[in-house]
């Protein structure tokens, strides 16, 4: 290959990089301007997803990393929509963006903005914690093996006093040391044990001898009040049964299958609403992430405001 030839290779490769780089900027804010529709209009929810965190993660397949980056710029833009042009345009970096999104606001941004797209990483670090101490650190996990993790979590130091203390009655009790590891897994152990609603759920219907299948299964309701007059309470036997059932997890599927399983924020959803003579029994029960729940509500509550427009109309064409 000749020098001419070479040197001609070397700038076409330098300006396909240019291109692509010009390309992937844009992409960047499309993508953040998509995300906050997504969110506007909540449709991770009709996906199945809980959050637009696992919609991102586990729809678009992107890290954890960099869904948190993007939702926080995303969010960030409405308030500050310069955040997504100077992405576009390539003046501010996704990653600039990011750091400047706790301190920047609609009042603020003119300086935050300058020193986004003027200072160094590390400077513009310095910058915003003068303004924004930081008093924790963001909890990650990565793997080291095939099954086993490595945990980072930020404590403040009496917390961590705490746990050494704890670590130190657990090795006194077992009569050899006790690893940190060890002690976390046996704290963790003795919380779920005593309030992890699924294992409480089981203790309690073993207990009271209540009838049931499979975890999957059908469960005895035959107990179960016919239909509630007011918004009392649920039995509890009867949330015991859920629970179990379920598995302490939203049990919402969209059309794609892939339902919700959400574990934090549960509660218990009339399939039939009270309101429309829905009973308290199990089969008209299940559980939904708060989400959900409050998603499935207003949509029952649109179509109910949909239903009486209609009837209006009708009324009145009857009666024109």
């Amino acid at each position: 290959m000749s020098a001419n030839t070479a040197s001609s290779l070397a700038q076409q490769i330098h300006q396909r990089a240019i291109e692509l780089s010009s390309r992937y900027k844009k992409a960047e804010a499309d993508l953040l301007e998509t995300l906050e529709q997504v969110d506007r209009h909540r449709v991770y929810l009709k996906h199945g997803h809980a959050s637009l965190f696992l919609y991102v993660v586990r729809e678009l397949r992107l890290s954890e990393g960099v869904a948190y980056i993007l939702i926080s710029v995303a969010r960030k833009s409405r308030e500050v929509p310069e955040l997504k042009e100077l992405i576009a345009n390539g003046s501010m970096t996704l990653s600039n963006a990011r750091r400047i999104t706790p301190v920047i606001t609609a009042g603020n941004k003119t300086e935050w903005l300058e020193k986004a797209t003027t200072l160094s990483q590390r400077q513009l670090e310095k910058e915003v914690a003068k303004v924004r101490p930081k008093s924790s650190t963001t909890e990650q996990a990565s793997y080291v093996t095939g099954d086993r993790l490595k945990l980072e979590i930020g404590l403040f130091e009496k917390d961590l006093l705490a746990l050494r203390r704890v670590q130190d009655l657990l090795s006194q009790a077992r009569g050899r040391a006790v690893s940190l590891e060890e002690t976390i897994a046996t704290m963790t152990e003795a919380h779920l044990k005593r309030f992890d609603p699924v294992r409480r759920a089981k203790r309690q219907i073993a207990k009271k001898g209540t009838a049931l299948v499979a975890p999957t299964g059908k469960l005895d309701s035959s107990q179960v009040p016919a239909k509630r007059t007011q918004r009392s309470p649920l039995p509890a036997n009867l949330q015991h049964q859920v629970r179990l059932r379920d598995q302490g997890r939203c049990t919402y599927t969209p059309k794609n299958g892939k339902r919700c399983n959400q574990s934090r924020w549960i509660e218990v959803h009339h399939k039939i609403p009270v309101s429309e003579g829905g009973k308290d029994t199990l089969e008209n029960l299940t559980t939904y992430c708060s989400a959900h729940h409050d998603w499935t509500h207003s949509k029952d509550s649109e179509r109910t405001a949909q239903h009486a427009t209609l009837s209006l109309l009708g009324e009145s064409g009857r009666t024109g």
